[in-house]
């Protein structure tokens, strides 16, 4: 079922000449797992921020579940199916205490204290930091305080979750730890869209949009995106490294197999082979 519609979506910031959206239509399924690629100013974090509102089309239509985002009276609903994290969690985060902060949103929308304590601890479990409910903000590391901004959206119950370039203060163990945090939501039957620069992030999901100049250069799978080298070129994107030993095996004839994108495929295969 068609979750999220772009229907010719033109937006321009005001002080550029250039379309940041350029008559892009598209649509995500309830349930997908997409990633959104490109180079800077390709449009990728624009197109993200349309989803709940945050910026309106100029001309076309977005709508969330059915709801126009044009239409004031639908922004509410909206942004409570729509949790967005942004690159900075420091920016996202309100209290000095995590579990005071999780709470911050339920508190807004006027749920009950004892539904409150409930989401809290639930969305806490989910991030894995239920350990870390009554510590300060401050002691925390980046990574975990993009968990806790994770939690805080999650305690808002939303079906569909935003990833803004969300990785892109962390560390690579903390990436890792935040894509597996990112498949166990997905797999619970939350929509993940994630907005991202490292192409390796991009193998895990089921479904890759390529932006360049404001426009959709491709949609497909990540196999799709990665074997048109022309495309990668073009849109100054990288394959992922793992991708790069696997066509390198494969130049001495090991029979790695096209579908191996990642390094325990490669890794797995290799052993097989052995």
């Amino acid at each position: 079922m068609a979750l999220i519609q772009f229907d010719h979506v033109v937006f321009q910031y005001e002080e550029s000449v250039q379309r940041a959206l350029d008559d892009i239509s598209l649509t995500i399924e309830d349930g997908a797992f997409v990633a959104i690629v490109g180079h800077n100013g390709s449009g990728k974090s624009t197109l993200a921020k349309h989803i709940n509102g945050l910026l309106l089309p100029a001309s076309g239509t977005v709508t969330v579940n059915g709801l126009d985002t044009k239409d004031e009276k639908n922004i509410l609903p909206i942004r409570q199916q729509v949790g967005i994290v942004f690159q900075n969690p420091d920016n996202q985060i309100v209290t000095t205490i995590v579990e005071e902060d999780v709470a911050f949103g339920p508190e807004n929308l006027g749920v009950p204290p004892e539904q409150i304590r409930i989401r809290v601890d639930e969305a806490l479990d989910t991030v894995g930091m239920r350990d870390y409910a009554e510590r300060a903000i401050h002691t925390l590391s980046g990574g975990q305080k993009q968990r806790i901004a994770i939690a805080g959206m999650l305690a808002l119950r939303p079906g569909i979750l935003v990833m803004d370039e969300a990785t892109a203060m962390l560390d690579p163990r903390g990436r890792a730890e935040l894509i597996a945090t990112l498949k166990e939501l997905h797999a619970s039957g939350l929509t993940v869209i994630m907005v991202t620069q490292y192409m390796e992030e991009v193998t895990e999901c089921d479904r890759v949009i390529v932006m360049n100049h404001g426009k959709i250069a491709k949609e497909g799978t990540p196999e799709d995106v990665f074997r048109d080298k022309a495309l990668l070129q073009s849109c100054s994107l990288a394959e992922p490294e793992a991708i790069r030993l696997a066509d390198r095996l494969r130049e001495f004839g090991v029979p790695i197999s096209e579908r191996a994108m990642r390094s325990e495929t490669i890794a797995e295969e290799l052993c097989r082979l052995l």
